[in-house]
């Protein structure tokens, strides 16, 4: 029983199931999402040191590739599949939203559980989400005519989500509670993964259960620019024979983005219709994390 409850893809196929379930509770929990998500990234940290910064010019490699793969391919994607398929000028606004957002979170603690390489992810997100500072704004103003993202809002958002778990996970990688988290590690990036993938299903039911008319052609976007783009990078990646690691944070970088953040800020700045592309994206990520988890 135990070894079944420490199974990545048992986890994240429960947590999808009954996130459909227990909607009502979902909503109820909605306020632990970002905590478990700190939680996950502090834990999934403590296997890098800050000596993996130095020397500085060598973070200059990892940033250009995420820059690249986050926004360049994948926000282009984005933009032309929904400039395509979107039905209404609302949720073409959504889609803007998640093309902007900065790089996902879970593109760290993932890339621990995939072997990938560890200080590009980690490196490669935390630059371009300083970059989104600027970036973000500047792309939800041209193809909007709106500065609805505000630097302060994205600052915030990194220092909770990536600065704050990095120094404590520093901390106790150097303290006597370091062997215990790494014997445990796995276990608390699953569950906190389920709070996360639980939440995000429950609270968007309506949508995957109902909305038919919305959800086809909001979903093939997404469908498209993760798995889809997955496919693609991993082909690539195979015939110029990049190394599996390299490879596997490759196709992180270029699949995943803050959608939860562009549909908190889809519906608080612009409409419930705006908010749609987020959840959905988000919704069809805890999937997409079911399939990675799976490999």
């Amino acid at each position: 029983m135990l070894k079944i409850l420490n199974n990545r893809t048992f986890i994240l196929v429960l947590a999808f199931i009954t996130g459909l379930l227990f909607s009502d509770l979902a909503r109820q929990a909605q306020q632990l999402t970002l905590p478990a998500l700190a939680v996950v990234l502090t834990v999934s940290a403590t296997q890098i040191s800050l000596k993996d910064f130095c020397p500085l010019r060598s973070i200059i490699r990892p940033v250009i590739i995420a820059l690249f793969l986050n926004f360049l391919l994948l926000g282009s994607l984005i933009l032309i599949l929904a400039w395509w398929l979107m039905p209404t000028h609302d949720l073409w606004i959504g889609y803007v939203l998640v093309a902007a957002a900065p790089p996902g979170i879970a593109i760290i603690p993932f890339t621990y559980l995939l072997n990938g390489n560890f200080k590009l992810s980690l490196v490669g997100t935390f630059g371009v989400y300083l970059l989104s500072l600027l970036l973000t704004p500047a792309i939800v103003f041209i193809f909007t005519g709106e500065a609805a993202v505000t630097p302060a809002r994205l600052l915030n958002t990194m220092l909770l989500l990536i600065l704050i778990p990095f120094i404590i996970s520093q901390l106790i990688s150097r303290s006597k509670i370091a062997p215990y988290i790494a014997r445990w590690k796995g276990t608390i990036i699953n569950w906190g993964f389920f709070v996360v993938i639980f939440t995000v299903i429950g609270v968007n039911q309506d949508v995957f259960l109902r909305d038919y008319r919305v959800l086809i052609p909001v979903s093939i976007v997404a469908v498209m620019s993760c798995f889809g783009l997955a496919a693609l990078v991993e082909l690539l990646g195979k015939k110029l024979k990049i190394p599996e690691s390299e490879r596997n944070s490759y196709i992180l970088l270029s699949t995943v983005k803050t959608a939860a953040f562009s549909a908190a800020v889809g519906l608080a700045l612009y409409s419930e219709a705006a908010s749609i592309p987020g959840a959905v994206v988000s919704a069809w990520y805890a999937l997409y994390f079911i399939v990675l988890g799976a490999k």
